[in-house]
């Protein structure tokens, strides 16, 4: 049970929990921002007892936030080449690419902008031979730049490629709010948390209240005022009870606030009326076990062995299972749901 809270304490092992469940919501790009905060204090440590175990864990979990990342983008340039625009497609093609060292995502990205470039320099040939210019003289978007991965993309192609780990009806009202929320947004994904602050503030106008209020308590929830986003989150809930990233946010900052009775509630209900039906389930498997719960953990993390999230899931059981010294079931869960052996 120690080992399992140390999930939520201050340290390392609590940015790699943290981004686990980041990944899990498919917030790929602030998954990878938990773990290399992890690696950046663990590196910082002077070689801390376990801490060549959790560095190695890092650098395991963001090839996975990396990997994560470039199906997100190889995703959108398929949708971009379906919209004939070849030029977005290249743009997140390079980007795949340079996101992970995957051979099978390298060489699909590669394909298809190798087929991107051709159509590309057809359209240049045409272009030349009739004697049409472009319309260069408009003026250069903004752009912001991703440190991390030293690549620069327009503000609002990047906001498009940080909204789409939102949940489907999200992502669509996401979409519509324009070039000052986007700027807030990404402001917000690089830990600028206070101009981000600002610039909602600035944005708000009384429309679309409960992702003023969603924003606003996740910004002061990682600026550490508590007590103020979990005002903000309820707000936002009684503001639109069908936002599911507001019941999702409450929820994590119940567990974070080891709140567990609190945050099992909150799941039950968000599973009950069928909100991130997987997630929840997932992370109501997760309370029960920081609450010392294990059976009923197992059986939830069980359950989801038949759902997308089941190797999520079957990582977790197996955990759970080698706590537990249950090695021939942990072994079975080994082979039958993660590929591998248990040697």
């Amino acid at each position: 049970m120690s080992i399992l809270k140390k999930l939520f304490s201050k340290n390392p092992a609590d940015l790699l929990a943290r981004g686990d469940r980041l990944l899990e919501e498919r917030q790929c790009y602030e998954a990878r921002c938990a773990y290399e905060d992890a690696r950046r204090l663990l590196l910082g440590s002077n070689g801390a007892h376990g801490g060549e175990d959790l560095l190695a864990a890092c650098e395991k979990r963001i090839g996975n936030a990396n990997r994560a990342l470039a199906e997100l983008n190889i995703g959108e340039a398929e949708s971009a080449l379906g919209r004939g625009l070849h030029d977005k497609a290249l743009e997140h093609l390079e980007l795949a690419k340079s996101l992970t060292d995957d051979t099978e995502l390298r060489e699909k990205a590669e394909k298809m902008a190798a087929l991107c470039r051709e159509i590309v320099e057809e359209v240049k040939e045409t272009v030349s031979a009739s004697g049409c210019a472009s319309c260069s003289s408009c003026a250069p978007e903004d752009r912001v730049t991703d440190e991390s991965s030293d690549v620069t993309m327009p503000l609002m192609e990047y906001y498009d490629l940080l909204i789409q780990q939102l949940p489907r009806e999200m992502y669509e009202r996401y979409s519509e709010l324009g070039e000052e929320f986007a700027a807030l947004y990404v402001a917000a994904s690089g830990n600028r948390h206070n101009d981000a602050l600002r610039l909602l503030e600035e944005w708000y106008t009384g429309s679309g209240r409960d992702i003023y209020c969603y924003e606003k308590g996740m910004i002061l929830f990682r600026l550490g005022q508590a007590d103020e986003a979990e005002a903000c989150l309820r707000d936002a809930i009684g503001a639109n009870g069908a936002n599911p990233l507001a019941h999702l946010g409450l929820a994590l900052m119940l567990v974070e606030g080891q709140r567990l009775h609190e945050a099992g509630q909150q799941l039950e209900a968000m599973i009950e009326a069928r909100i991130l039906t997987e997630q929840s389930r997932l992370l109501r498997a997760d309370v029960h076990l920081l609450a010392g719960d294990t059976d009923q953990a197992i059986d939830m993390y069980s359950g989801l062995l038949n759902t997308p999230s089941a190797r999520i899931a079957a990582e977790r059981l197996h955990d759970v299972l080698v706590q537990c010294g249950r090695s021939n079931d942990a072994a079975y869960i080994v082979k039958r749901y993660l590929g591998g052996c248990s040697h």
